[in-house]
């Protein structure tokens, strides 16, 4: 044809420079149309695989909100964990979404905004903030007083916590001041999580567990009814032994009448006195850590309880606080008061209650010398917290000021001390040794054990250790009274003995082995335990710090990681736990120096508040 005939004879006429150009647009031209369909099928597998994950996000969500709001698989029991991560995914996924923008599928829709609202509901709301307690009286004008725990571990979950509610979850508990029945429990919320494997707590059997469910009523109706017709009654047990009485103090108490009374748990008052003390010891465990219930069915524990009645009609009372109080044997023929639990309810609080129930149960003591074959030895407290310890310091150093055998006592004491330090023992002041000094000083400052007999014990009903105490703080508020000087002989023997104290009651705890100076140990067996004597007195361990030699210090660190090894073990704690602020120190000189430290602020607390 034409067109082919044209063409042969071009390429006859062609070069061979202008082959090689052609050939090499050609080449360019197919390179680049490949790249180009290259980048247009990564192009498509970028979108692809942004559709994916923006599916598997959906697909995410959807799974949690039917895990949420009762579906999905659980695939852990600890459903405060579960709520937590979700509440982590959620927020992740979120703002992924945000960035995302205008991409294709990232866009943001009025529902996906409610379901990202919605999943951020964690469903966990704080025990302690969502419990409420309320006192009704009944009646027109009646007074209502509201107050909050303090605890809430021992009811609800241990992080203090209630799973399965919006943030709007309300634990209201309304009972009857007086014998706190009846009682009703309201609870409210927004939303509840709607799943069976993992479903909401039951407020109501966790609180069924403390209190009894026969004084609970099944309607607010009901409550109020019970509690009009109860409002006015008689104190079950015919009104228990009145043991202390007083009028209230100020315009607002000017009307109340205050007692503490005793009563026992006998059979023939299980349903008066016995249900009374089942509707109140619940309280303990919102207000007292590690609190348990008593076993009513022992005959020896009692209850001593804090009463406010309205003077112009008796019948109208309520219950401000209690304790209560187990009788232990002490030989040969006597009783040992242990003071087990004291709670002052917060409404009652800061008015001195607690000091009146602490003075009640040594009231009754003294009372029962008076009857043979009931004296009682004295009076101990069950593992008492700081601020109990510190009232009953106080309580103690004020009876012990109004005793005067202690009063004289102390003041001798001080007399003989500052007599050692200033004399010798053949006349000369320059010759006698310093050291003589101190332990003639010491001897002088320590509790006379008539003393104690007469005075703290049988008197005040005072236990040895506590006695010891008292006895140290006496003797520094009396030298503070008496502007004594911080330093000297008499001040660095009470400050050894202060120490030698600590030594023999802490030293066991402290890490020093069987070569310590304690009086007492517990070994553990197989069968349980037994108890024995200890080394030694205290009183033989220097102050000074000794050189120790090579064989020492390797029994020491083998006794010190023993007692390490014991403590991880028993308590599951590793290493990095021992850094933190409430850790015990490893040097039993450091610790021996805190407890001194505490010791001397404790004194200067008491000779603020005690005056001889």
């Amino acid at each position: 044809t034409p067109t082919r005939a044209f063409c042969g004879a071009y390429m006859e006429k062609m070069t061979g420079e202008d082959v090689k150009n052609i050939t090499s647009d050609t080449t360019e031209t197919s390179a680049a149309t490949s790249f180009k369909k290259k980048e247009e099928r990564r192009d498509d597998y970028d979108d692809e695989k942004d559709d994916d994950e923006r599916n598997k996000k959906r697909k995410l969500l959807s799974l949690l909100e039917r895990r949420m709001m009762g579906g999905g698989e659980k695939k852990d029991g600890n459903e405060t964990e579960a709520a937590k991560a979700v509440a982590r995914a959620t927020t992740e996924i979120s703002t992924k979404a945000t960035r995302a923008g205008a991409a294709p599928g990232g866009g943001g829709t009025n529902d996906d905004d409610a379901t990202k609202t919605e999943m951020k509901k964690t469903f966990v709301c704080e025990a302690n903030d969502c419990v409420h307690f309320h006192l009704f009286e009944g009646g027109e004008g009646s007074e209502e007083k509201t107050f909050e725990p303090e605890f809430a571990h021992q009811v609800f979950r241990e992080d203090e916590t209630i799973y399965g509610y919006s943030e709007d979850l309300s634990v209201d508990v309304l009972c009857a001041p007086n014998t706190f029945e009846p009682r009703f429990v309201d609870v409210t919320y927004g939303e509840k999580v709607r799943s069976s494997l993992n479903p909401a707590d039951d407020i109501r059997a966790n609180l069924n567990a403390w209190f009894p469910e026969a004084g609970t009523t099944t309607t607010k109706e009901a409550f109020f009814k019970q509690a009009e017709e109860t409002k006015e009654m008689e104190i079950p047990g015919d009104g228990g032994i009145i043991i202390a009485e007083w009028d209230g103090e100020g315009e607002e108490e000017s009307g109340l009448r205050y007692s503490v009374r005793q009563f026992e748990f006998k059979e023939s008052e299980r349903e008066t006195v016995g249900r009374w003390h089942d509707n109140v010891e619940p309280f303990v465990a919102f207000y007292i850590d590690a609190a348990s219930k008593i076993d009513k069915s022992d005959g020896r524990w009692l209850w001593f309880v804090l009463i406010a009645q309205k003077k112009d009609n008796l019948k109208r009372w309520a219950t401000c606080g209690f304790s209560t109080v187990y009788q232990f044997y002490a030989h040969p023929f006597q009783r040992r008061l242990r003071i087990s639990q004291v709670l002052v309810l917060p409404p009652y609080q800061r008015k001195g209650f607690g000091a009146k129930l602490l003075d009640a149960v040594r009231v009754y003591a003294q009372m029962q010398d008076k009857e043979e074959g009931k004296e009682i030895a004295d009076i101990t407290v069950e593992d008492p917290t700081d601020q109990l310890q510190r009232l009953r310091d106080v309580r103690d150093c004020v009876a012990a000021t109004e005793n005067e055998g202690i009063v004289q006592a102390v003041k001798t004491a001080a007399r003989l001390a500052f007599a050692a330090a200033t004399s010798s023992a053949n006349g000369d002041p320059l010759v006698d040794d310093r050291k003589q000094k101190l332990k003639r000083a010491q001897s002088a400052l320590r509790l006379p054990k008539l003393c104690y007999d007469t005075n703290f014990k049988k008197d005040l009903k005072i236990c040895e250790p506590q006695a010891k105490r008292v006895w140290e703080a006496l003797l520094f508020v009396w030298a503070k009274q008496c502007g004594a000087p911080n330093e000297g002989v008499v001040a660095d023997a009470f400050r050894t003995n202060v120490l030698n104290r600590l030594k023999k009651k802490h030293m066991a705890s402290l890490g020093k082995g069987e070569d310590d100076v304690g009086s007492k140990r517990i070994r553990d067996t197989e069968d349980g335990f037994i108890m024995c004597k200890g080394g030694g007195e205290g009183e033989r361990v220097e102050i000074e710090d000794v050189v120790a030699t090579e064989n020492e210090k390797k029994n020491i660190n083998n006794n010190r990681k023993g007692g390490e090894e014991e403590h991880h073990r028993r308590h599951n704690q590793t290493d990095d736990d021992d850094g933190g602020d409430d850790a015990r120190p490893k040097d039993p000189a450091e610790a021996l120096a805190n407890l001194f430290h505490e010791c001397l602020q404790n004194l200067s607390y008491l000779s603020a508040v005690v005056k001889m």
